[in-house]
């Protein structure tokens, strides 16, 4: 296990996602694609088709798809066997509107249509565990209707380009895409590559716990018993397996929606503080330039972290969270 592992679920739970391309595969065509040092992600708005990456195997996807493909890997989409002809997608690109470009396969005909889109590596080459997949992820969304909507908006988006489109078109995107996350890792399926990087269930439900209600007054007990652990097995497991504390960790979380918000808004600092489970705005100040090097203040004033960034380690953190006993008792 990767002791960084759940900085890279941070990562991964505010990644970017930039839209670029729109394509359009005539039925019975192909597109392919050159290794990307992004990592691709395909929406598909409606029609059928294949994805193989590399020599791998042909997996099948159907509308209301998302596809994600690693990166540095040449891939394929559209027809897998009975193929009429193959385009290079970099052979066929035109501006589609709103600095999206179009690649197409066949005549032009969208019968099959996807909205694409990559997530760059934004911070000394950090992808979240998105870097950890080594195999692509199709999976359909045909049935959720909440996703459905989102698609049919990118597709209403593309089919009549204008102001705004791409960045509509990201927008919608995300909202995808933090479904499609939420959904692995609140599953539970040994499968999912997000699960899979953790290793531990039992741990991924407080981890999971800390994530969806950071200013909750977490204690050690009370996360052993959402693992269903005894507190001195809970706390020596996770410590092991994620090399730092377990309200280490429940600290670094809240800092970090904290630096998020001191970029993004002009809340005060001390709704800041009292929201992430601080009860003093001291407390929190001394606890954020520990890990930040700056305090609130001169953090805002420079306008702060890219929020797909890591937080950087700082020394050793504050004793009200170091020796187990969460800040706001």
């Amino acid at each position: 296990m990767r002791t960084d592992i759940l900085d890279r679920l941070l990562v991964t739970l505010a990644v970017r996602l930039h839209a670029f391309s729109v394509c359009q595969i005539q039925k019975g065509w192909r597109l392919t694609f050159s290794p990307f040092e992004a990592i691709t992600i395909h929406y598909v708005l409606h029609g059928t088709g294949s994805l193989r990456v590399g020599d791998g195997e042909w997996i099948p996807f159907g509308p209301y798809s998302i596809i994600i493909v690693p990166a540095r890997s040449t891939h394929a989409v559209g027809e897998p066997v009975a193929v009429i002809g193959e385009m290079q997608a970099a052979e066929t690109c035109v501006l589609h509107g709103d600095g999206l470009v179009t690649f197409s396969a066949g005549d032009g005909t969208p019968d099959t249509l996807l909205v694409c889109g990559q997530i760059s590596a934004s911070y000394e080459g950090a992808l979240g565990l998105f870097e950890l997949f080594q195999s692509p992820i199709v999976e359909a969304f045909s049935s959720d209707d909440v996703l459905r909507r989102s698609f049919d908006l990118m597709l209403t988006e593309i089919s009549r380009p204008g102001l705004a489109t791409q960045a509509m078109t990201e927008v919608l995107m995300k909202h995808c895409l933090i479904l499609l996350l939420r959904q692995h890792l609140t599953s539970g399926a040994s499968t999912s590559p997000l699960l899979a990087a953790l290793k531990e269930p039992k741990l991924a439900r407080a981890v999971l716990a800390v994530l969806e209600r950071p200013g909750a007054p977490f204690t050690v007990e009370s996360l052993a018993v959402l693992a269903g652990m005894s507190r001195a097995s809970f706390a020596d497991r996770f410590s092991q397996v994620f090399d730092q504390a377990p309200m280490d960790f429940v600290q670094r979380v809240r800092l970090r929606v904290a630096a998020r918000l001191l970029s993004t808004t002009d809340l005060p600092v001390k709704i800041i503080a009292s929201s992430v489970g601080y009860a003093s705005r001291s407390a929190f100040s001394r606890a954020f330039e520990a890990l930040y090097s700056a305090g609130p203040a001169e953090f805002r004033s420079f306008g702060g972290q890219d929020e797909g960034e890591p937080p950087t380690l700082g020394p050793a953190l504050p004793s009200e969270v170091s020796d187990g006993v969460s800040p706001q008792v």
